[in-house]
């Protein structure tokens, strides 16, 4: 899995924060949607935010999870009526890269399912 440097920092420099991020994301997930629809609704969250770094992670586990690239596209541009075009902009060229580069390595995804416990 691809890592978001900043993050990584973020739970060296702050380790009990950082656990409690992890305990909130715990508390909020649940069953109800998959994980692949999670991914997708991450990607739409954090193009409206511009967090670049994030994209390129949450492309990777939509992918894992058995979305395919139109489905990541449609995700990220689904912001642009409800965000604007700048946060769009902001990843386009990010996530045109994340993809070039997963379709160039010949890499494929299957499908899984995550649970609670293997987030641990």
């Amino acid at each position: 899995m691809t890592k978001n440097p900043a993050f990584e920092e973020f739970k060296q420099a702050f380790p009990e924060t950082s656990t409690i991020f992890a305990q909130l994301y715990q508390s909020v997930s649940s069953k109800a949607l998959d994980e692949k629809t999670k991914q997708l609704v991450y990607l739409a969250v954090l193009t409206a935010n511009r967090y670049t770094p994030a994209v390129r992670v949450h492309i990777r586990e939509a992918l894992e999870a058995g979305a395919t690239p139109e489905e990541i596209k449609e995700s990220i541009m689904l912001t642009i009526p409800a965000g604007g075009l700048c946060p769009f902009l902001s990843v386009l060229p990010d996530m045109l890269e994340e993809l070039d580069t997963t379709e160039k390595k010949g890499e494929s995804f299957t499908p899984y399912e995550r649970t609670r416990e293997s987030k641990k």
